[in-house]
């Protein structure tokens, strides 16, 4: 009898630490780390369940900003990106994504599609 437990392959994102990661854990340590980015900005953040309409609305001094993370090989489709531009539009809301592959994090504003800093989060 083999004394190895059974292996159990998991489709994966990433390995931490000689872990492997699912998608759905990638995908919340990214939510994680915008998340704190924007609150260390000065930004009330709430994460939405199962990231329905939205993964995050940060709020700022009467302002709102609507986040959508991306990690690993997810993508955001045509479809999906004129759905959260008209979600930003009814709410009056900027709308952002945020991608991560391999470690670096890149926020791009969907609604002129410019490249952000994080000190460029106030001016959203």
């Amino acid at each position: 009898m083999n004394s190895f437990p059974s292996l159990i392959v998991l489709k994966t994102g990433a390995i931490v630490g000689g872990v492997a990661l699912s998608n759905y854990e990638v995908g919340r340590r990214l939510e994680y780390r915008i998340r704190d980015l924007f609150r260390r900005n000065g930004y009330f953040v709430v994460r939405a369940a199962q990231s329905k309409p939205i993964d995050l609305v940060c709020l700022r001094n009467g302002r709102s900003v609507l986040v959508e993370c991306k990690a690993g090989g997810s993508f955001l489709g045509k479809e999906r990106k004129k759905e959260l531009l008209e979600l930003a539009k009814q709410a009056g809301a900027a709308v952002v994504l945020a991608r991560r592959r391999r470690r670096i994090v890149e926020l791009t504003d969907l609604g002129s599609g410019r490249l952000l800093r994080p000190e460029n989060l106030l001016d959203l």
